[in-house]
């Protein structure tokens, strides 16, 4: 049986963590809360666990986010590129071309900036 964590357990644990990551020493939150340093320290590493997967999921939200939006530009200007195509306009039709090009640039570089995920 896996034993709970005593700091998450305390009745003042949404304090106990903002003088956590206030920075407050493990010994005086220790004496004030009647917890031991090791429990302290314990759970110090179990909330920047959590934090640090709290914080990649909202960077993966991000990401996704972005993508659905370059995703949408790019479904906009192929509508654009064939309509201009459509009405023999070759300065639009160019001009779809060389923003698609950015846009490809954009792609990659957002790709290799963040590991190569989409």
């Amino acid at each position: 049986m896996v034993k709970r964590c005593s700091v998450c357990s305390h009745d003042s644990h949404f304090e106990i963590n903002r003088h956590l990551l206030a920075g407050v020493p493990y010994r005086a939150l220790a004496e004030q809360y009647g917890l031991s340093p090791s429990a302290l320290c314990r759970h110090a590493r179990h909330i920047a666990r959590q934090r640090e997967l709290h914080l990649s999921q909202q960077d993966r939200e991000y990401q996704d986010g972005i993508m659905e939006k370059l995703d949408l530009l790019d479904h906009r200007l192929d509508r654009l590129f064939n309509s201009a195509l459509n009405l023999h306009s070759l300065n639009v039709s160019l001009g779809c071309i060389r923003e698609s090009l950015r846009l490809i640039a954009l792609l990659d570089r957002f790709r290799l900036g963040h590991g190569g995920q989409s």
